[in-house]
């Protein structure tokens, strides 16, 4: 099919619109640097995950965000195998595998539908739990993707998780996160030997990156064919999708930065595309948009891909789509026999697909001009200058890199000394600079859990003398410990020693934590969140000084709260959690965790400040600041609030927090908790006769039990 040029216009004008284009992608998207720094958050993260798990399921973060990108709508996708469950391509493979720690299984490629397997089990322990997914067939068996996804389900705690293919989607508030479990190989299957050739050929990857994509191996997901679902072939529940993300992610980082920003304005294109389309006539994904992006970069090899020609380049990866569309095929960019459209985009489908895309491709930058992502980028005076990396920028930038490493306190990994002693042996002279800070955080992270975990685990402060002897021994390391957090750590982390000698009983020297660290916390300059604080007092401030200062000075973080720990206050809340296994942690904004202690220490002591404190808490609680409480943490900080005051004898001000609570985005999963507060808290009432409060509890228990919360329904 030969396609017309879209809309003509002038060379000036044509480099006029790429470089509007370019600069807007790149606003979007990050300069390099910051791409790769968003590359090395995840990669780190996906390490030390693996490293700090103690089961053999190992993660590996897959999609937009592996690729370094963090666009509108990107969800934070990942993929879990069994490092002990070993898929081979050849059977002469099996007696290299120690059959007794290993499970083999044998990859049996299906010629009639390309990109499809069955997976054979070889050896297997018969008390593996996959073998509850295997059926029997011809006198083999088989691993079943049907009864293996409903065992998954099992195993993956989620909340309102819904499954999709092979992925399972667990909504959490605003973002969706996929997981995908399935099996991976070592080796690389030989029905991709065309596409080898071709690299070599073209010479895009280069050598050394096809090397490394072929020893990286592939991976295998529980989902059968399209064909075969519309053939009801009674072996559906057999197949297996034959999948190359690792190669995928590597041929993206193998894109220049212009390539990779071209990537980028499909994606926003095809957001802007799907905007007014039901979830069923949905038929293009940025699936066959990465594929097209692979083809138009192998087989051009002498195009050139710059900012003055960035508007064409678009052009041509939506020209290269669009003769798909046209043909009904879309081939796969390792086995070209795979055609992606099939049993998608045909018949009536098709031809409404490439109406609407034709008509696109016809009005070229006018498109461009209505699109309404683009719309910015069409008017010179919205972007009149490229966009730079400053290093306030970059410095943002930083911090939210660590936000990667602080989430993993709410995986099922272990923070304990085993886990320091890994990361101790690690070469740390040969880790780039984000490399280095990332894995800083992390080791801070430890520093803070094993200290209040081990002091949680030891309670014989009275009993025999060895035990009083290990009690004071743990005592004085995790004192340690925290001490070094607060002076190489970043600006809220004082507030863990503070927590440590409150937990202790050591009220006085707890306060004197917190009284040093308010004034740290009060800067105008510091980074909370999305948060960023004042740009010309934090340049100011901060411009030219050593990282190590900047995070000391400026960056807070919220104060994550194991479940493992021992804070009585928040006890029938960690209990619940326990129970349902929603989360691991909670993360409570720095500044009302220290209002929050500061009351505790003032009422343990029975000090007058306490009402003082309770007060500026309420305050706080009440400003509804996002700067200093966001609100994926609103749910606990009201909880909070109404704790203190009921430790203080306000049972109406506990009680409206507490319903406050309920009303809040459900993030940590504390609603069952608190509605048990409220219930104490009427029994308690009633036992006193507190007739006058009467009205207002029927007015709190109507809408307890019938109010649709909002969050997570």
């Amino acid at each position: 099919m030969l396609l017309a040029s879209p809309s003509k216009c002038t060379r000036m004008e044509t480099c006029h619109l790429s470089a509007l284009l370019y600069d807007m992608m790149l606003k979007l998207a990050g300069s390099e640097e910051k791409v790769t720094m968003k590359r090395t958050e995840m990669d780190v993260c996906d390490y030390l995950h693996n490293q700090m798990t103690p089961f053999s399921i190992q993660k590996r973060t897959v999609g937009s965000f592996k690729e370094g990108l963090r666009l509108q709508g990107s969800d934070m996708d990942a993929f879990y195998f069994w490092s002990d469950h070993r898929v081979i391509l050849d059977l002469a493979d099996a007696p290299s595998y120690d059959h007794a720690t290993e499970a083999v299984i044998l990859m049996e490629y299906q010629e009639h539908i390309p990109g499809t397997v069955y997976l054979r089990v070889l050896y297997m322990h018969p008390i593996n739990k996959i073998m509850t997914s295997c059926i029997q067939k011809k006198f083999h068996t088989y691993v079943s993707n049907k009864l293996f996804l409903e065992n998954v389900k099992r195993i993956y705690h989620g909340h309102n998780v819904t499954i999709h293919g092979p992925c399972q989607t667990n909504k959490v508030l605003d973002h969706e996160f996929d997981s995908v479990y399935g099996f991976v190989s070592r080796k690389w299957p030989q029905q991709t030997s065309d596409w080898i050739a071709r690299c070599l050929k073209y010479g895009w990857p280069k050598k050394q990156i096809v090397e490394s994509i072929t020893s990286s191996g592939c991976d295998f997901v529980p989902v059968g064919s399209r064909q075969s679902r519309q053939n009801n072939d009674p072996n559906l529940d057999l197949e297996w999708r034959l999948s190359f993300v690792q190669a995928e992610q590597a041929l993206v980082r193998a894109m220049n930065h212009v390539q990779l920003l071209c990537y980028v304005s499909l994606k926003v294109f095809l957001t802007d595309f799907k905007k007014d389309v039901v979830e069923d006539e949905k038929l293009l994904c940025s699936y066959f948009l990465k594929n097209a992006m692979f083809w138009c970069i192998q087989t051009d090899p002498t195009y050139k891909w710059t900012r003055e020609t960035f508007f064409q380049s678009f052009w041509k990866c939506f020209k290269l789509l669009l003769q798909w569309i046209y043909t009904g095929y879309c081939p796969n960019f390792f086995i070209p026999q795979n055609n992606l459209f099939v049993c998608r985009i045909v018949g009536a489908n098709q031809d409404k697909l490439f109406t609407q895309m034709y008509s696109i491709y016809c009005s070229g930058e006018k498109y461009l001009a209505q699109c309404s992502s683009l719309q910015k980028v069409m008017n010179p005076l919205a972007n009149p200058l490229p966009w730079e990396f400053s290093e306030y920028k970059k410095d943002i930038a930083i911090y939210h890199s660590m936000y990667g490493i602080n989430g993993l306190l709410n995986l099922e990994i272990i923070y304990d000394w085993k886990s320091l002693y890994k990361i101790c042996r690690m070469d740390v002279s040969k880790m780039s600079n984000i490399e280095q800070i990332l894995i800083f955080r992390h080791v801070i992270n430890l520093y803070h859990q094993i200290a209040l975990v081990e002091q949680s685990c030891c309670t014989c402060k009275t009993k025999c003398s060895r035990n009083r002897h290990t009690y004071v021994t743990h005592k004085k390391v995790g004192v340690r410990l925290l001490k070094l957090t607060s002076k190489f750590g970043f600006a809220c982390d004082p507030l863990y020693l503070a927590l440590f000698y409150y937990i202790d009983g050591r009220f006085r020297q707890s306060l004197n934590i917190l009284e040093d660290t308010m004034p740290k916390l009060n800067h105008e300059y510091f980074f909370y969140w999305h948060e960023y604080g004042n740009e010309q007092a934090y340049a100011r401030e901060m411009f030219g000084k050593p990282m190590s200062v900047k995070m000391k000075a400026a960056m807070v973080y919220d104060i994550s709260i194991l479940l493992s720990i021992k804070l009585s206050e928040l006890e029938m809340e960690m209990s619940t959690n326990k129970k349902s296994k929603l989360r691991r942690c909670f993360l409570i904004s720095p500044f009302v965790f220290l209002h929050f202690l500061t009351f505790l220490c003032h009422h343990r002591l029975g000090s007058p400040l306490a009402a003082r404190s309770l007060w500026e808490l309420h305050n706080l609680v009440h400003s509804n600041n996002s700067r200093y409480i966001i609100k994926y943490s609103k749910d606990i900080a009201w909880d909070i609030l109404g704790i203190c005051h009921h430790l203080s004898g306000n049972i109406d001000q506990s009680l409206l927090a507490y319903y406050t609570s309920l009303l809040q985005p459900n993030f940590h999963f504390i609603t069952e908790a608190v509605k048990t507060k409220i219930l104490l808290l009427q029994i308690e009432l009633q036992s006193k006769g507190a007739g006058w409060l009467g009205p207002f509890l029927d007015y709190i228990n109507i809408y307890i039990w019938n109010f649709p919360f909002t969050g997570i329904t």
